[in-house]
C-alpha cells in the first residue's frame, strides 16, 4: 500500500529489466508500448522519483489495471503496483475519458441511500428490462444476462435484534456494491449457499459500504480509508467468518491494515477484520456442499459446458483456483473446460474501464476469444466487475452463452 514516502527502499532501482512483467502485462500484450510495462514505469521514476508529474507521466501511470501480473512475477519481488497508487494519489485528477460517468461512479458507490435509489428504480423497471432482446446495448451496458431473475432475499429479523439477544452468529456476509444494490440475486443465492453450511442464514449487516477499491485504485486515499474505517466498525462486535462472493472486494478488504498501518488505533482492528474474512469459493469448498434436490439431475440430461473465469484478484494462489472448479465439479449437469492459454484479465479494472474504454474493449477481446475457443454454454466468475465486463463483451459475440457469478450458478436448476 501507499506510504507518504513511496519509495523508501529505492525499488525502481532495483529493476532487473528482464522483462518478465512484460509477458504477463494485459496493458503491453494488447499495445506493445514498452512505457506501458512495469518496466518502463519503473525507469520513468528512476527518472523523476515521481516528482515531475507531466501530462505524459500521468496518461502513463493511468494505464494499468492493478492486476498485479507484474509484481507476481518480478523476480525481486517490486511492488509495482502500490508505486503506480502512490503516483495516482499526487495526480490533480486522473487521465482518460468518462470524467462525468466516473464522477458519478464516485458519489454514488459510497453512499447507501443513492445506491438504494438506482436500485428502486432498477426493481421497477424491471418488467421492461425483461423485454429487452438479448443483444440489447442497454441490456449488455447493464450487465444483465437474459431476462432479469428477480429472486428475493429470505426475511430476516432485525439486525440489532439478532446482535443484541446474545445468539452466537455463524457467519456474516459482505456482499458489495453490485451484488447489493444492482443484482441483489447474486446476494440471494450467496446468502442461500452459506446457509446450507449450517447455522442458518448470515448475518448482512444494513451499514457496510463500499469496500474502497476504486478509490483506492484512483489514488484517493483519505476516502479509501475512510470506508475502510467504516466497514470495520460495521462488523466488529462479532468474531464470525466474514464470506465476501466478490473477489475483488475480498483482495481489497484483506488489504485493510495495510491500508491503515500508520493508524495506529485502527490497525490493529483491521487486523482483527481481516483474519476473520473468508473468500466465497475456498469457505464453500471447505466441505461438501449439499446439492438441493432439483439439482439432482436425470441421468439423461444434457451436460452444459462450462468456463469459470479466474480473477485477477484471486488467479495467483492456488487455493483460490482451485475452490471454484471443486464446486462447479459437484454439479453432474456440468462439464467444466478450460481456456486454451490459462487465466486472461478481462479488461475491467474499476475505473479504468470508463477511462481507457478502447484499452478495456481490446483487453477484454483477448478474454472472450479464448473462452469462445472451447464454446461453452456457460460462464462463471466470482468478481462483480468481471461479470459486467464479460456479459457485455460476450453479449456482442454471435453465440449465446451465459454469464453468472458463481453463486448464480451453483444455486440454478438444470434444465430438464
Amino acid at each position: 500500500m501507499a506510504s507518504d514516502n513511496p519509495f523508501p527502499s529505492a525499488e525502481h532501482l532495483l529493476c532487473a529489466k528482464c522483462g518478465a512483467c512484460t509477458t504477463v502485462c494485459p496493458v503491453y500484450l494488447v499495445t506493445g508500448q514498452e512505457a506501458l510495462t512495469a518496466r518502463g514505469r519503473l525507469h520513468l521514476l528512476a527518472k523523476t522519483a515521481g516528482e515531475r508529474q507531466s501530462a505524459a507521466y500521468r496518461n502513463i501511470f493511468s494505464k494499468c489495471l492493478l492486476c498485479d501480473a507484474c509484481r507476481q512475477v518480478c523476480p525481486r519481488g517490486i511492488d509495482l503496483p502500490a508505486m503506480v497508487v502512490d503516483s495516482r494519489r499526487r495526480f490533480p485528477a486522473m487521465p482518460g475519458r468518462g470524467k462525468l460517468i466516473r464522477t458519478l461512479i464516485e458519489k454514488c458507490l459510497p453512499n447507501r441511500r443513492i445506491m438504494a435509489g438506482i436500485a428502486k428504480l432498477l426493481r421497477i423497471s424491471a418488467p421492461v428490462l425483461a423485454k429487452l432482446p438479448a443483444d440489447s446495448g442497454l441490456r449488455l451496458k447493464l450487465g444483465l444476462s437474459g431476462p432479469p431473475k428477480m429472486r428475493k432475499l429470505p426475511d430476516k429479523e432485525s439486525e440489532s435484534r439478532v446482535r443484541s439477544s446474545g445468539v452466537n452468529i455463524a457467519t456474516m456476509l459482505f456482499t458489495g456494491c453490485f451484488a447489493a444494490h444492482l443484482d441483489k440475486s447474486i446476494t440471494a443465492a450467496a446468502v442461500e449457499l452459506v446457509s446450507r453450511k449450517g447455522n442458518g442464514a448470515p448475518l448482512i449487516p444494513a451499514a457496510q459500504s463500499c469496500c474502497g477499491l476504486s478509490f483506492y485504485g484512483n489514488g484517493q486515499l483519505d476516502e479509501a480509508r475512510r470506508l475502510a474505517r467504516l466497514n470495520i466498525k460495521v462488523f466488529e462486535g462479532s468474531t464470525a467468518p466474514i464470506v465476501v462472493p466478490c473477489g475483488s472486494c475480498f483482495s481489497h478488504l484483506a488489504g485493510y491494515p495495510d491500508l491503515l498501518a500508520d493508524d495506529a488505533r485502527w490497525q490493529p482492528r483491521a487486523a482483527a477484520f481481516a483474519d476473520r474474512l473468508r473468500e466465497f469459493g475456498t469457505f464453500l469448498a471447505a466441505a461438501p456442499l449439499r446439492l438441493d434436490s432439483e439439482q439432482k439431475p436425470p441421468a439423461a440430461t444434457l451436460r452444459k459446458k462450462v468456463v469459470y473465469h479466474d480473477p485477477c484478484h484471486l488467479r495467483h494462489r492456488p487455493e483460490f483456483i482451485s475452490a471454484p472448479r471443486a464446486l462447479l465439479g459437484n454439479l453432474p449437469w456440468l462439464e467444466l473446460r478450460e481456456t486454451p492459454n490459462g487465466p486472461k484479465c478481462c479488461g475491467f479494472g474499476g475505473l479504468f474501464n470508463p477511462a481507457h474504454p478502447d484499452l478495456s474493449r481490446r483487453i477484454a477481446e483477448r478474454a472472450v476469444e479464448d473462452i469462445l475457443a472451447v464454446n461453452p454454454d456457460l460462464v462463471t466468475t466470482t468478481c462483480t466487475g468481471c461479470l459486467i465486463q464479460l456479459r457485455q463483451h460476450l453479449g456482442q459475440a454471435d453465440r449465446r452463452i451465459r454469464v453468472l457469478h458463481l453463486a448464480q450458478l451453483l444455486t440454478e436448476k438444470p434444465e430438464r
